[in-house]
Parts: C-alpha cells; sequence; structure tokens
C-alpha cells in the first residue's frame, strides 16, 4: 500500500503520483481524499480546560459530563438504517477537523451566553479576577 500526500497546486508532486502510476500491475483501488486538519492541541487545551470547565462549574456537572451533553445537543446527526427506523449518533470532537472544532467551540459559547448567562472568554482573552 502507498499513502501520498499530494500537492496539486505543484507539478512536481503531480509527476511523483504519475510516475508511481506508470509502474503499477494489476487493479488498484485509488482513491482521492481533501487533506483534513485535525482539531489542533490548542483547540483541545481551550475547550477541555476554559469551554468544558466553564460549564462544569456553572451547571454542577463533571466535565465528562458537560462534555456529553454538549456532544448531544450540538454534534448528533440521524441515520436511517435498513428497517426504516432512525439512530441517532454523536460526533466525537477527535474526529473534527479545525474549522469543525471551532464552529462547535463557537456553538457552545453562544449557547452558554444566551441559555446560562454564562460568558466563555475567548483562548486568546485574558480574564482577571477580583
Amino acid at each position: 500500500m502507498i499513502d501520498l500526500l499530494i500537492n496539486f497546486d505543484k507539478e512536481e508532486d503531480k509527476k511523483k503520483l504519475f510516475s508511481i502510476m506508470k509502474v503499477l500491475k494489476g487493479e488498484h483501488a485509488v482513491s482521492i481524499k481533501k487533506k483534513r486538519t485535525q482539531r489542533s492541541t490548542q483547540q483541545s487545551k481551550y475547550y477541555w480546560g476554559v469551554v468544558i470547565a466553564y460549564l462544569s462549574e456553572e451547571l454542577g456537572y463533571t466535565k465528562e459530563e458537560v462534555h456529553q451533553l454538549m456532544g448531544r445537543m450540538f454534534l448528533k446527526y440521524v441515520k436511517s438504517v435498513a428497517d426504516g427506523t432512525e439512530e441517532v449518533f454523536v460526533r466525537s470532537t477527535t474526529s473534527l477537523n479545525t474549522l469543525e472544532m471551532t464552529e462547535y467551540i463557537e456553538s457552545i459559547r453562544t449557547f452558554a451566553l444566551s441559555e446560562l448567562g454564562t460568558y466563555i472568554p475567548d483562548p486568546n482573552e485574558i480574564i482577571y479576577e477580583k
């Protein structure tokens, strides 16, 4: 199996792909997908250390309980199964790319402010305790 990261903006990458394809024999399955950047370590630290921590304190739940609640609120999706029924699933935050994680966090921050009256600071914002 060959895994390649090809930048189709670079002619040399395209040539590398073509040179590999020229020597292959037999049938091969080729799949091309857009590279996704997984959520960053900084996003994860901010999510657990600020977003989830603020809500945990506000709601009186553990961090893990808040994490599950937020996932059910903002990361759920419904899938039809063969017998015509529907199942509800929740995406894991580890499957989110950086943009999806940013959107997820912003949904939580908006919910916290509008529904709970709890302001959750931005990642780069400094909150001074009195």
